[in-house]
């Protein structure tokens, strides 16, 4: 089993699905922790840190780049 490093952390399950999306669509698998506590109870994450957005290693480092805000 290969190792997961967690790339991002979100509050929103929006934002969590987003970065997910755009991870996916440049060929990066992820998969997202505590999504589901966040549904049923939205301000459960707060106290599992959040909805955690995690890579395989080798992806991390890509992975971060992606997720770099853009500049205006």
């Amino acid at each position: 089993m290969e190792d997961l490093i967690e790339v991002g952390e979100y509050d929103s399950i929006i934002e969590a699905d987003l970065a997910k999306g755009k991870l996916e669509a440049y060929g990066i698998e992820a998969i997202l922790v505590n999504k589901g506590l966040a549904q049923i109870y939205p301000g459960g994450t707060y106290a599992f840190g959040g909805i955690r957005l995690l890579v395989k290693a080798r992806d991390a480092e890509t992975a971060s780049e992606v997720l770099l805000p853009e500049e205006s």
